[in-house]
């Protein structure tokens, strides 16, 4: 501790009174939250709103007391979303009158980047957030100073504390409603505290003051996983720390040594424990649900970006290991670099004195471990963002700090105000990007100017500026349409509509906003965009241009979906009224107006399912999503009967054919999981499904690199002199039933020349030991292979028919292409193996059939039914037995239904079921089905004789299949069901 002394001593001769350091945690306190508050009210990030919401899901799950829904994100964020939740708290105690804005809020089922009146009110409630996060950040500079007070002395403390205070990209980072800033300061304190512990004496007055510090450090460390999961690497590190005393303290017994680590590590890790369990109430309720998300977080940041960024004048997904030593380099302050003179004097200095584990050795060795293994532990991970790196930047600031405040003595003269000048300097970087510090650049390396060649320049600050610029200097922005590329940092500020880009088509934008990143990322693009546009005003700040905003001459009439002439009702609950469809690039938009048909129950929740499928089958798209209005309430919350235009989305295979393909809109009720009928207002039933149209898709303007498709398995075989390439098929099942189809997505290329017309594609089926057999032949594509382009690669989905009369066994799958005759174009290919396995089939009617009957649908005929009587009781259970011919084989899925009815013609219950429990695609052609059918009798079903009507529909959609003859069923044609000749004689005991 001598050195300690020493510090504090020198200290006090420094030439500051003692008051002016007594009062300098308040003064460093009010100077480090100043600047962190300058974003309230100046602009939004684009992720601080999902922060909002999620606090507003942290609050109520916490006010509810459903402990598993308070993990929100995977980051985690709680230390962010218990801020979050807090600051919204008191807002709405100080304002009453935000909470129905706030109730609006907490109606959304989930927060969407098109959600652009959410992103207005999220921002009422942004900066509440910012200030319980500014606060914490700047309690946390003070704590800094303080413990490197303790740690290195008032001096060098003072310095640390005023480069924290005043650091730009410390201070833009540390007034967000986000994770980085409270990462970063938790992970401080925890660091400085860890050594203080370590440093401090070994006399029994100080032992628990000692595992206090060490505590402090473990429930920091907390807090920093707490914030953000990377910060984990806290543990490793503050373990290493932890055994430097083993090696420091030889003076001492083996034994007391590994007992003091022994507590040391029992009080670190005790405090971070607690400090996990206490704040994050989802641990309580399922620890490793928690853990999973967490894990697959963390996963998907090593393996993939979500989206390309800009980084020395490229746009890639990964930038490899110089992305962060470049950051370091344009985002550290001139102060910092200028620091590395004193740094290696101090260091050639402390080489020639003889090795000492000094106070301050050793925790500059800590910080400087800690920065090294952060920044090497962050670097394999794809996704890369230059704020990743602020763990690590107090840490090189206090470093900083150290290095001059310990070089300024050898100073004499007019030198005694080189350290108070760097302060200046430091002062004068921070007030010269102020307004957004986030911008701030290393002057020493050229600043913003060079920086827009270098690193991703902007983040939503000069789209709020330029969305504030247009309320305030347009004459009526009201009446008006602007579109940027971030919309949450433009809703806000623009009191016009914002539109969304990517969804709303900005040939309807009276004003585009054009950012300096927008051009980082894709300079051509932008030039395209604006091309036809107006100059209408440059932002210019930070020593740049930041953002331009363009008038377009004469917008375009929003596009609205056409309305319905034959509305399509689901059920009695809601009813589609508006629809349209377009294709763009590989993408189906579809528009949609709803109308709520009746009141709803708080929980009632329906699913959507959107189709894009083709003739045989194939589903080439689709969509799951909850059935929302424009804002993303649930039904029972919709503010008005019918909604606005509702958007979806649909992304193709980028090899999908050129062709038509059919759209089909089906409704589920998420609580019982039946698909909700559907009926035209005129009347007309659908079944299940609506058909909402067809929509043709053309050829792609430019071909399609074939590294796009994502090809599971390889193959490369080549016919017609090297004309037509298989690239490759997708998945195939490995196990497949007789009369069965099999599903087969293979990858065809041109890679020279010219294809014939009308090729074919031929399937052979092979057991083992035997030749193989053409089972089918068909099509190679939907899109004529005379039309393909050279380079073209075209994906093609096939439903292989196999024969229902293959014996079980192992087989070889091959295809083969074939000219327009059929003829073979060469040697097939065999692509998969496969087990097909089969059913015990009947072709002959059994006498068992009782009644012989004639009754035919589309695809089955119903040839009999036993017994000749039918006799039941109320409670009991009877049986009847239908006896079913498949007419052809493969074809569709059909269900039967049985109703039985009382003499007004009301269904008392029904039976739907495939016939024999089989699906009809596999059965034969001219199999016979014996379908045995359990009719269960209510309880109070009262006695006498009851009607049987059986009928056939499509498993998909619910249509009903029309009788179409049969000797029995003269009469009946045209009819959707048959009355069965025997009825139900209902007996009581």
């Amino acid at each position: 501790m001598a050195d300690r002394t020493r510090n504090h001593e020198g200290a006090r001769g420094a030439g500051a009174p003692d008051w002016a350091f007594r009062l300098f945690p308040v003064l460093l306190f009010l100077l480090s939250l100043a600047p962190r508050l300058v974003a309230v009210n100046r602009y939004v990030t684009p992720d601080e709103p999902t922060w909002v919401y999620r606090s507003i899901l942290f609050r109520q799950a916490l006010l509810e007391g459903r402990w598993g829904d308070t993990l929100v994100a995977g980051h985690p964020g709680v230390t962010t979303t218990w801020l979050g939740a807090l600051g919204l708290s008191a807002q709405l105690a100080l304002n009453p009158a935000l909470q129905s804005s706030y109730d609006w809020l907490t109606r959304m089922a989930f927060l969407t980047p098109d959600n652009v009146e959410a992103f207005k009110r999220l921002a009422i409630f942004l900066s509440s957030g910012r200030v319980a996060v500014a606060l914490v950040n700047s309690l946390g500079v003070v704590g800094a100073y303080f413990l490197a007070r303790r740690l290195w002395g008032r001096k060098t403390a003072v310095v640390a504390g005023l480069l924290l205070a005043l650091d730009p990209f410390l201070v833009g980072l540390s007034g967000l409603l986000h994770v980085d800033g409270l990462s970063t300061t938790f992970a401080t304190i925890s660091l400085l505290a860890t050594a203080n512990g370590l440093l401090a004496n070994h006399s029994a007055t100080t032992a628990g003051r000692r595992w206090a510090w060490i505590g402090l450090g473990g429930m920091m460390a907390g807090l920093a996983v707490l914030s953000k999961t990377p910060l984990l690497l806290l543990l490793p590190v503050s373990g290493l720390a932890l055994l430097w005393p083993l090696f420091r303290d030889r003076h001492l017994s083996l034994r007391d040594r590994l007992l003091a680590f022994g507590t040391a590590v029992i009080a670190w890790g005790l405090a971070f424990a607690l400090t996990m369990v206490t704040l994050f109430p989802a641990l309580w309720a399922s620890p490793y649900a928690v853990l999973a998300t967490l894990g697959g977080s963390a996963n998907r940041h090593l393996d993939e970006a979500l989206r390309e960024t800009f980084f020395m004048g490229k746009t890639a997904f990964d930038h490899g290991p110089l992305f962060y030593p470049v950051v370091l380099l344009w985002r550290l302050s001139p102060v910092v670099w200028l620091g590395l003179i004193p740094a290696v004097w101090l260091f050639l200095k402390w080489r020639k004195e003889r090795y000492s584990l000094r106070t301050m050795d050793f925790t500059a060795a800590l910080l400087l471990v800690w920065a090294i293994l952060f920044i090497a532990a962050i670097t394999p991970a794809a996704k890369k963002f230059d704020r990743y790196i602020l763990p690590v930047v107090p840490s090189l600031l206090l470093l900083t700090a150290l290095a001059w405040a310990n070089f300024s003595p050898q100073w004499r003269g007019t030198a005694r105000w080189i350290l108070p000048s760097a302060l200046v300097i430091q002062a004068i970087y921070l007030v010269w990007f102020f307004a957004y510090p986030l911008l701030a650049y290393n002057p020493l390396v050229g600043g913003p100017r060079t920086a827009i060649y270098v690193l991703p320049v902007g983040w939503g600050e000069s789209i709020s500026a330029a969305g504030s610029y247009l309320s305030r200097f347009q004459e009526d922005p009201t009446t008006e349409r602007a579109m940027a590329g971030i919309t949450p940092s433009l809703a806000p500020f623009f009191s016009g509509q914002t539109l969304v880009a990517g969804v709303d088509d900005q040939a309807t934008a009276n004003y585009t906003v054009i950012t300096v990143g927008g051009r980082q990322l894709d300079p051509v693009g932008v030039a395209a965009q604006t091309a036809d546009l107006v100059l209408l005003h440059s932002l210019d700040y930070g020593g740049i241009v930041q953002a331009w905003i363009y008038e377009q001459p004469s917008p375009l009439s929003p596009r609205l979906p056409q309305e319905l002439a034959d509305p399509a009702h689901f059920g009695d609950r809601v009813s589609l009224t508006a629809y349209d469809q377009r294709p763009d690039d590989n993408v189906i938009e579809l528009e949609a107006r709803w109308r709520r048909l009746s009141d709803m129950a708080d929980n009632e929740r329906y699913i959507l399912r959107i189709v894009i499928d083709d003739d045989r089958g194939n589903i080439w798209a689709s969509q799951e999503t909850p059935l929302l209005n424009e804002v993303y309430f649930y039904p029972p919350d919709w503010e008005s009967a019918e909604t606005d235009v509702v958007r979806y989305r649909l992304e193709l295979p980028p090899g999908i054919p050129a062709g038509v393909y059919n759209i089909t809109l089906t409704l589920v009720d998420q609580t019982t999981g039946g698909q909700i009928p559907v009926r035209l207002e005129s009347g007309e039933f659908l079944g299940v499904a609506y058909p909402a149209g067809s929509v043709e898709i053309e050829p792609p303007p430019a071909i399609i690199s074939a590294s796009r498709m994502r090809i599971p398995y390889s193959d490369g075989t080549t016919w017609l002199d090297g004309q037509l390439q298989l690239l490759g098929f997708g998945e195939i099942e490995s196990a497949a039933l007789a009369g069965s189809r099999l599903p087969v997505d293979l990858f065809w290329h041109l890679p020279q020349g010219a294809l014939p017309d009308g090729l074919q594609v031929g399937w052979r089926l092979a057991a083992k030991g035997e030749a193989g057999e053409l089972i089918a032949m068909e099509p190679l594509s939907r899109y004529d292979t005379g039309n393909w382009r050279l380079g073209e690669t075209v994906n093609e989905k096939y439903q292989i028919p196999l024969p229902p009369n293959l014996k079980p066994g192992d087989y070889i799958l091959s295809v083969e292409p074939l000219d327009q005759n059929g003829v073979p174009l060469g040697i097939p290919v065999a692509i998969d193996s496969l087990v097909i396995n089969n059913i015990d089939r009947l072709y002959e009617l059994s006498e068992d059939a009782a009644i012989p009957l004639d009754v035919q649908w589309e695809a089955l005929a119903l040839l009999g039914l036993s017994p000749e009587r039918l006799l039941g009781s109320p409670g009991k259970t009877t049986e009847i037995t239908l006896f079913w011919e498949k007419l052809r084989p493969h074809g569709d899925v059909y269900t039967i239904f049985i109703h039985v009815i009382d003499k007004d013609g009301n269904i008392l219950f029904q039976a739907d079921h495939w016939p024999g429990g089989l699906p009809t695609d596999i059965l034969d052609g001219g199999q016979i089905i014996v379908d045995r059918i359990p009719l269960a009798l209510p309880d109070d079903m009262p006695p006498g004789d009851y009607s049987i009507r059986a009928g056939v529909y499509l498993s998909e959609d619910g249509r009903r299949l029309p009788i179409i003859g049969g000797e029995d069923a003269l009469e009946a044609v045209g009819d959707d069901s048959y009355i069965l000749p025997v009825p139900l004689q209902v007996t009581v005991p």
